[in-house]
């Protein structure tokens, strides 16, 4: 009489081992992604901070150009700060050697925070285009309203918010040390050697020495107080 062999055990895996293992694989998956996640908020940042530095270094280049081609005309001062704004007339970087251009600086809203905005108008080579832009460059310089807003910009320029900005002032090199600008506005005679006045024809009423002075706001990739100094390449102190 033949026995039968007893049923053979198929080997697999239990419930509670599969979900053991399902429980292990959700956690490193977890962990896999809090790691890229942080990896990538890293890199945003990084990124967003180049560009921010990049734009704020961009910016204090252009500061210097447009103060090196300050041009003195009879009709408007080249260089006009009034504790909020500066104004100037310089020469055009393109186009007919007679063209002016009027630029501003200031703090304004931009994009929903204060930001150090330059505007740039259109060349002109007339008198009475000159005027008209240095008066719409003051109005547009006190306008409070957002500037991404604004359906166009005051003669027919351009504006560009270079970097936010909490404040920002001025100083003026005066016999070999720097005066702040808010000590010196209220005096007709210091304003009228801080500025450059229309009448001469010439750069010696053109300060011989501007330092810009710049508080950033904290979570860029600088803050604090940012300091660039600036010499009239005709004056003595620049030589």
């Amino acid at each position: 009489m033949m026995r039968l062999k007893p049923t053979q055990r198929c080997c697999g895996f239990t419930l509670i081992e599969v979900l053991v293992a399902l429980s292990l694989m959700a956690l490193l998956a977890l962990m896999s992604w809090r790691g890229l996640d942080a990896m990538l908020r890293v890199t945003q940042v990084t990124r967003q901070n180049s560009v921010g530095l990049g734009g704020l270094q961009v910016g204090l280049a252009q500061w210097s150009v447009d103060l090196d081609h300050v041009v003195e005309t009879p009709d408007v001062n080249a260089l006009d700060w009034d504790g909020r704004v500066l104004r100037l007339v310089r020469s055009s970087p393109v186009g007919s050697t007679e063209a002016l251009l009027v630029v501003a600086w200031t703090q304004r809203l931009a994009s929903g925070s204060q930001r150090w905005v330059r505007w740039q108008s259109a060349p002109v080579n007339q008198r009475n285009q000159l005027i008209n832009v240095w008066q719409q460059a003051a109005i547009w310089a006190r306008t409070s309203s957002d500037m991404e807003s604004e359906i166009t910009s005051a003669g027919g320029g351009s504006a560009v918010a270079v970097t936010p900005l909490s404040n920002w002032q001025l100083a003026y090199h005066i016999s070999g040390e720097w005066v702040p600008s808010n000590t010196l506005v209220g005096s007709e005679g210091s304003r009228r050697a801080l500025q450059a006045n229309a009448v001469v024809a010439n750069m010696s009423d053109t300060p011989e020495g501007l330092r810009l002075l710049l508080e950033l706001p904290s979570g860029g990739p600088l803050q604090g107080r940012l300091t660039s100094d600036w010499f009239n390449p005709s004056s003595d102190v620049a030589r």
